[in-house]
């Protein structure tokens, strides 16, 4: 009996001994960032949640980086739209074995506040579909945004990532992953987040117009357009700036955002000239050729297609009914006004004179 009670005392310590040397040891700093990653509804330094990070739009109607509860994950994204991704530090197991120095589902993790005293994150992105910017940026998020473990508006680090801007008419994919890390060696290294969405054409969400039969389009309000397939011929006005007339029979769903945004770049080429612009930022092709006013004080003005490299002629004709110029076409780009001919560009020190072919025809046709 004596025998066997030492045997069993001796496994019983040695169970012991055994659960010492592998109990868990945490010191409460950080030892990396992760992203895709979140707490557990505990505040502080807690297990990792089971479920993976939401992805959450930035407020566009706030001046910093705020998340405000309003949307997330499943939520209509558009081109343009800045998505952010809060990150986690976390506190390496020390006594973790093999698994020490590397992130598992055993260390401890807490939300990275911009009152946590550790590295500023890298981030690292592989995109397979589509390309994005992704930032590393300080966000607030309202404590209506719900993040687990957090009661008040707290400044995260977060991943920001930038939708490009969609100015076609169809949905656009972004599919890839994104790492974070302390330095780029071990955002390289670390625990990849899938992201896989899909983005509208910008101003989709407050912008929609659907079957439409001709009228005014009003600028900043204008995104895509889908016509009335008994339309016919309609006349699109562009409030007192242009009119568009053109027959829309048959005709698909086209961006028509406008704006008359002054275009800095190209003004600076002529600066000498007073110049108005209209820009339709989608770039849209219609099915049939139709007839562009673009309305002026009278015909003693000079109309062109601006583009990057400067004025270029158009085939445009003063039309006295109207009192606009008229452009025959079927897409509508960017266009400029001006009250002197667009003959030659301004010397800079950083570009030289030229001329564009713009102005030598437009005493001949016009403008």
């Amino acid at each position: 009996m004596k025998k066997i009670f030492a045997l069993a005392l001796a496994a019983l310590m040695t169970a012991s001994m055994a659960t010492v040397a592998f109990a868990a040891s945490f010191d409460q700093d950080p030892d990396g960032v992760q992203v895709g990653i979140q707490p557990d509804a505990t505040a502080g330094w807690t297990a990792a949640d089971g479920a993976a990070t939401k992805i959450y739009k930035l407020s566009s109607d706030r001046a910093e980086n705020v998340v405000d509860g309003a949307s997330y994950n499943d939520t209509l994204y558009e081109g343009g739209n800045r998505l952010a991704i809060p990150l986690i530090v976390w506190d390496d197991d020390k006594a973790g074995g093999d698994k020490a120095g590397k992130y598992d589902n055993a260390d401890k993790v807490m939300w990275y506040t911009k009152d946590v005293d550790y590295k500023k994150p890298v981030i690292k992105s592989d995109w397979k579909v589509g390309e994005a910017d992704v930032t590393v940026e300080l966000v607030k998020y309202d404590d209506s945004v719900g993040l687990n473990g957090l009661s008040s508006d707290e400044y995260i680090w977060s991943a920001v990532i930038t939708l490009p801007e969609n100015k076609g008419s169809k949905a656009v994919d972004l599919a890839g992953t994104i790492k974070a890390g302390s330095n780029s060696t071990s955002a390289k290294k670390g625990e990849e987040m899938d992201i896989n969405l899909t983005y509208q054409p910008d101003h989709t969400d407050a912008n929609i117009t659907n079957e439409f039969k001709g009228g005014v389009l009003t600028s900043g309000k204008t995104g895509i357009v889908t016509f009335d397939k008994t339309a016919g011929e309609v006349d699109i006005d562009f409030e007192d700036v242009a009119t568009f007339t053109v027959d829309v029979d048959g005709q698909g769903k086209l961006n028509l955002a406008w704006n008359t945004d002054f275009d800095k770049e190209f003004g600076a080429k002529y600066d000498y000239a007073n110049l108005e612009f209209i820009t339709f930022e989608g770039k849209p092709s219609f099915n049939k050729t139709g007839s562009l006013y673009i309305y002026a004080e009278d015909k003693n003005t000079f109309v062109y297609e601006a583009t990057e490299d400067g004025a270029k002629a158009v085939d445009a004709k003063w039309n006295e009914d109207y009192e606009a110029w008229e452009i025959k076409t079927r897409k509508l780009t960017s266009y400029v006004l001006s009250d002197v001919e667009l003959d030659k560009q301004t010397v800079t020190e950083d570009t030289s004179s030229s001329t564009t072919d713009g102005g030598k025809e437009n005493p001949d046709t016009g403008r």
